[in-house]
């Protein structure tokens, strides 16, 4: 069985067709729990004309996507969890190849498939595969290449791993992400091509929460500051003896600091976008390459070539 749990706020014209499409699931085995997080339009009570037993819903003081995604694991009792956003949608065959991952890969604590904009192309950064192919991610190396395997709408948990390491934190974004490196420190990740999840844009949702949190912060000054992960990696770092997951964490810390380093110079401000690039261990890699060739130039001339760049072909990064 599958906990599914869709947290909802303000999500009225949207939520009907995210509940229909869990309940046009072609695996059966589920239970939804729906977690109104203070609401003001009517989208609970679109989510109460449902009469199917499977769906509950719980209604709860405006208190953030994190709390309410918390509620709904504790609300359910499988060994489960599988997330879906209330302005997304799943295609029918979602769960059953959830179900075909955590049966093929035994020992993984999270997992994922891939994803596509809805009414649009799927995004380069889901690995677009010629065949649907399913096998075991090394999660923070691939990350650090720019690969975004799955998001919260696509993955799935193992309970047993949450009750280790915790739920989601209560954080200014980015919290699924936070969560997905917790879990992966703790064991296997695993994921498929298939795309069986499709998002919407400009919704308010995951996907325009994260074009917002790759907004350079200009007053981060730490490389803890830069992500959230970092934190969470940089306290685990010393435990970990294997040289390979050490390098795939530096990596990705890295990773995630391009990624502030690019938005620093989409924005123009080189002499940020120069602290910034003093914090990487290693060489910027992929878009953060352009980024800090920039943020190396005088920085009136800095500003210029970016203002360019972003006519001729933006500076734009996934998180």
């Amino acid at each position: 069985m599958f906990d599914v749990v869709m947290p909802l706020y303000n999500k009225e014209q949207f939520v009907t067709a995210a509940v229909e499409s869990v309940l046009r699931q072609t695996f059966p085995d589920w239970r939804l729990h729906v977690i109104d997080d203070g609401s003001v339009d009517r989208g609970p009570e679109e989510v109460a004309r449902f009469q199917d037993p499977r769906i509950t819903l719980v209604r709860q003081s405006n208190q953030g996507v994190g709390p309410a995604r918390n509620a709904g694991i504790d609300a359910g009792s499988a060994d489960w969890i599988a997330f879906l956003d209330s302005d997304d949608v799943w295609s029918p065959n979602h769960l059953a190849e959830l179900d075909r991952l955590r049966r093929t890969f035994s020992d993984a604590v999270l997992i994922g498939c891939g994803f596509s904009e809805l009414g649009g192309h799927p995004p380069r950064s889901t690995g677009q595969a010629r065949r649907t192919r399913a096998r075991p991610a090394r999660y923070f190396a691939e990350c650090a290449r720019g690969r975004q395997l799955f998001f919260t709408s696509s993955a799935a948990v193992r309970r047993s791993a949450l009750d280790e390491v915790g739920l989601f934190e209560s954080l200014p974004g980015n919290e699924d992400v936070e969560l997905w490196a917790r879990l992966a420190l703790h064991g296997p990740v695993a994921v498929s091509s298939k795309r069986t999840v499709q998002y919407r844009v400009g919704t308010g949702g995951i996907t325009d929460r994260e074009a917002q949190s790759a907004k350079a912060d200009f007053r981060a000054l730490r490389r803890e500051d830069m992500s959230s992960t970092i934190p969470t990696i940089t306290k685990r770092l010393p435990a970990i003896v294997d040289p390979k997951l050490r390098q795939d964490l530096h990596a990705y810390m890295d990773s995630r600091i391009g990624v502030a380093l690019v938005a620093a110079v989409r924005a123009g401000n080189i002499a940020y976008a120069r602290h910034i690039l003093s914090l990487l261990e290693g060489r910027p890699r992929g878009k953060a390459q352009l980024a800090a060739l920039i943020a190396k130039l005088p920085e009136p001339i800095g500003k210029r070539v970016s203002a360019l760049a972003m006519k001729l072909k933006p500076l734009v990064s996934r998180g």
